[in-house]
């Protein structure tokens, strides 16, 4: 009877550890082109993944909180809110974002995503190491124009290669507007996805779409 628990147990650890593994996709240049590189893009899952940095901490006095919010979800069956309590006019101040990303020089990247806001405001792209120097390599202030999911995006070129060191994210403390995320997406090259598509966006991290690209609402940096 042990041995049947112990071998169990092991199965059981073998599965769980081989799920994680198959969900990674930072493993330096083991990527292909087109792929999504965040895990948990359309919140699925919750807020597996994700961090909120809300401001409270290191005397820089903003205050955010966030929930997954079931009822207007732009596709799939879940969205983010994120909820201003206090904002401090400092984007950075506050930030919503998926650490331990990796880049390659050189290369071109998409951040693109939908939002919807309480009422207009702005958000901040934010790609940045994420230990000390805390290089900035990416940024772009972002118009949020109201209530209607619009699609977001801003393509960049690498200048640094980078691996598991880095987050993608916005920055938000520059106003206290409630405000929803979903399918957040990052990319080496073009995007290969079309949400116009009425069936569920999957939450595998790896699925690859044949698509068209919506049109971009924000300058290429």
């Amino acid at each position: 009877m042990n041995r049947i628990i112990v071998i169990n147990v092991f199965l059981m650890t073998m599965l769980i550890g081989f799920s994680v593994f198959a969900g990674t996709v930072q493993e330096l240049g083991k990527w292909e082109k087109g792929e999504l590189l965040l895990e948990n893009h359309s919140f699925e899952d919750d807020l597996a993944a994700w961090t909120l940095e809300d401001g409270t901490g290191g005397n820089r006095g903003g205050e955010y909180k966030w929930e997954i919010d079931t009822k207007n979800p732009q596709h799939g069956n879940k969205c983010l809110k994120v909820i201003g309590i206090k904002a401090t006019g400092t984007a950075w101040h506050a930030k919503v974002k998926q650490q331990d990303v990796s880049m390659r020089k050189g290369e071109t990247y998409t951040v693109i995503f939908w939002a919807r806001s309480e009422k207009p405001r702005q958000v901040s792209l934010n790609i940045q190491e994420q230990q000390d120097p805390w290089t900035f390599w990416q940024g772009g202030d972002i118009d949020l124009t109201g209530p209607e999911w619009e699609e977001y995006s801003i393509t960049f070129v690498a200048k640094d290669t980078v691996e598991r060191k880095m987050w993608v994210g916005l920055a938000i403390a520059q106003s206290d507007v409630d405000f929803w995320l979903d399918n957040f997406r990052y990319f080496e090259g073009e995007p290969k996805d079309d949400l116009t598509r009425d069936e569920p966006f999957s939450v595998d991290a790896k699925e690859k779409l044949t698509t068209q690209w919506a049109s971009v609402k924000t300058d290429r940096f």
